[in-house]
């Protein structure tokens, strides 16, 4: 009998209730969640514009160096990255290391042959004409509304049409 009262006793314990945590676990696990997300903004998407903003500083500060009295410098992207600016006298293209790729006299300067060839060769009327650098020398950037041109500085051929 004693056995028995053994047995009965072990059968009727009171089972321990299992610990919930509720909504203190989810405030934790979102606040991780958050904490996680803005870490990986900052090293994936901020720093890589940081690192490229840092690099395009050290470049205008070798530019300035290099010429003084220089103004209007701007970055420029087509196949590779290049700057340009100019003096009262003179336009000048960079590399990306500041390095002066060439320049020409601010008297070669002519917008509105541009803006005509643009027009009576190819019906493009110019909402805007930039200079900027093609595959291997200085063009005049020609857009519109729906195109993009660049006319060779020299020459005004067509080094690119989309």
């Amino acid at each position: 009998m004693q056995n028995f009262l053994l047995k009965r006793k072990k059968t009727h314990r009171k089972k321990k209730k299992k610990k919930v945590y509720g909504w203190p676990l989810t405030a934790a696990l979102l606040a991780f969640f958050i904490l996680v997300f803005s870490v990986m903004w900052a090293l994936l998407i901020s720093g890589p514009s940081r690192l490229h903003e840092e690099k395009q500083a050290q470049t205008i500060r070798v530019i300035e160096e290099n010429v003084q009295g220089i103004q209007g410098i701007e970055e420029n992207i087509f196949e590779y990255i290049t700057y340009q600016g100019y003096t009262t006298d003179t336009l000048y293209w960079f590399d990306q290391t500041g390095q002066v790729i060439t320049e020409r006299s601010m008297d070669t300067l002519d917008y509105n042959k541009a803006r005509q060839m643009a027009l009576d060769t190819y019906q493009m009327e110019a909402e805007s004409v930039e200079l900027a650098f093609g595959y291997t020398s200085p063009v005049y950037e020609i857009k519109s509304r729906d195109r993009l041109l660049m006319l060779d500085y020299d020459t005004f051929e067509k080094v690119y049409e989309r």
